[in-house]
């Protein structure tokens, strides 16, 4: 009768086990019966991973790992399967059981060094410690290079020791999914402008992390760096490369406002005159409104819009972001408009007004004496226009980058703290006039193909008229030569060859069948070629007027 074996292993280590390769695949891993194993984890209360578990993990979803209770076991027996063991090849650590079996014929035990040797030798399935290089505790675990785990304390240290682009790129992931983790394990992030901020020299105080709520890790499945996922929900930038996004991302969590002396753009300093001599110019009165809307001729960029008091603030939101455009290989045009990724990219920029109620000039109140007085006499009169109100600027900025999408100053924020934001929202914009342009061009390149084929079609139809006419008409000649041959089979039996004059008519009227007929096309001494392939009235014979010759 084969004597029993076991296996002595940690139950903490079980667990991870279970949560990184599943109960079945701990199970064959161990040489355990799966039933047996799911009844010895029950027993000392280690949780096994809820029903689509895997299914979410294998599609990139956050799945929740149930933490493993305190309990006053620390090891879990396990009991080999004798029946496959003698099935399979001995592995290295069923020989070292083997020769613990030949001294001892009871009931022996491998001790917990010895799991975790099976552990390290089980193929496949080795896992891999990733630490911090200022720290050498436990950042994040992969199984395979595929799989995150994420640490609730280690990732709040992290996203506040820097930028949560540069965490994700550690990790393997988008900066939206560790967003997403961090929300899931209460763990608060920095806000928008928090680097540009800490740059800047402001002293920002870190907020503690909250007691936990359930869980504290999360598994995950890595997103790039050779890992495929099945599908991949939508993401900011998705249509660059991983390596350009991650770079845009940085210089947008990077961008600053300039100082208010530092010297602007070049580009800005050249269009400043522009913009003051179109508003110089500007004939609308005092307290007129000024929008897009208001110009029958819509005024150059940032010219009519905006106040000249706001206009500093607007060129070094620009500056910023012209900047950081630059940085990224873009460039500026003359007319402040931008070349990203090749495309050409523009803002609209404007300053809210206030409407308060109109106060009669003294020239409208004389314009207004003076129609009263008219029209109490009964004269005719036109009636000034006098507008019910007045438009003030005050200096709230509305920019507008993607249509029906917008940046604008409210109570709370001002446009300046959305930065990296428009710098975003400018590579997304790109994208839009790529596709635009693509189908623009597309559009253009099927009208000239279908215009193309359409005058292929008119000139074949033309050529086939023109072919099939000519076919006739030789037809036609062929007909007339068929009947003057006719003609002469008929007259030769009838009349006296001998007489000279008609044989001499015979043989002309043989030599005319020739001409007529297009598959002799004899050349006549007087007539020439005949053109067969002309109609009946071009190829008509007329008699010759007077100096013909």
């Amino acid at each position: 009768m084969p004597e029993e074996q076991f296996i002595k292993i940690s139950r903490e280590i079980l667990y991870n086990e279970i949560w990184e390769i599943s109960a079945a695949g701990a199970a064959k891993k161990y040489n355990v019966p799966y039933a047996e194993l799911l009844r010895l984890c029950k027993e000392v209360e280690i949780p096994i991973p809820p029903s689509g578990y895997w299914t979410k993990l294998n599609f990139g979803k956050l799945v929740e790992k149930s933490p493993l209770p305190l309990s006053s076991q620390s090891e879990v027996v396990l009991p080999i399967n004798n029946v496959e063991s003698r099935r399979s090849k001995r592995s290295a650590t069923s020989k070292s059981t083997d020769n613990v079996n030949k001294d001892d014929n009871k009931s022996k035990i491998i001790d917990s060094e010895a799991g975790v040797a099976i552990q390290a030798d089980t193929e496949g399935q080795s896992l891999d410690e990733v630490t911090d290089e200022n720290n050498s505790q436990l950042t994040y675990r992969t199984v395979s290079g595929q799989w995150n785990t994420y640490n609730r304390e280690k990732l709040y240290e992290e996203v506040w020791a820097k930028p949560v682009v540069q965490v994700a790129v550690q990790y393997g992931v988008s900066d939206v999914a560790i967003h997403k983790i961090c929300k899931s394990l209460n763990v608060p992030v920095p806000p928008r402008g928090y680097w540009a901020r800490i740059r800047a020299g402001e002293k920002i105080k870190k907020p503690p992390l909250p007691a936990a709520k359930g869980i504290s890790e999360k598994t995950g499945l890595k997103t790039f760096e050779g890992t495929k996922v099945p599908t991949a929900p939508k993401q900011t930038l998705s249509f660059l490369t991983e390596d350009e996004r991650q770079k845009v991302l940085l210089e947008a969590d990077q961008i600053q406002l300039p100082d208010e002396n530092a010297k602007l753009h070049n580009k800005i300093r050249a269009y400043h005159s522009k913009v003051k001599e179109w508003n110089k110019n500007d004939r609308k009165s005092e307290g007129a409104q000024r929008g897009f809307k208001n110009y029958t001729d819509r005024p150059p960029f940032l010219a009519g819009v905006i106040s000249s008091e706001t206009l500093p603030r607007v060129y070094r939101i620009l500056d910023a972001l012209y900047r950081q455009v630059e940085i990224l290989g873009g460039s500026v045009n003359d007319d402040l408009s931008l070349q990203i990724r090749n495309e050409h990219v523009s803002l609209e920029i404007s300053e809210a007004q206030d409407e308060i109620k109109h106060e009669i000039t003294r020239q409208e109140a004389q314009e207004l004496i003076i129609y009263e007085d008219a029209m109490r006499h009964n004269k005719w009169a036109s009636k000034p226009n006098i507008r019910k109100y007045d438009y003030i600027f005050n200096g709230k900025l509305r920019i507008c980058i993607r249509q029906s999408r917008y940046f604008r100053d409210s109570e709370k924020e001002k446009v300046e703290s959305r930065l990296g934001d428009m710098l975003i929202e400018l590579y997304e914009e790109s994208e839009v006039v790529r596709k635009n342009r693509e189908a623009y061009e597309e559009e253009k390149r099927r009208e000239a193909e279908e215009k193309r084929l359409r005058e292929e079609r008119r000139n074949r139809y033309n050529e086939e008229v023109d072919k099939t006419a000519a076919l006739t008409n030789m037809a036609q000649d062929y007909d007339m030569a068929c009947k003057i041959r006719a003609y002469i089979n008929a007259l030769e039996p009838k009349v006296e060859m001998k007489d000279e004059k008609t044989a001499e008519f015979i043989d002309w009227a043989k030599k005319k069948a020739d001409w007529f007929d297009p598959t002799v096309a004899r050349e006549d001494e007087l007539f020439g070629e005949r053109e067969h392939e002309k109609n009946e009235n071009e190829k008509a014979l007329k008699k010759a007027g007077s100096y013909w010759w």
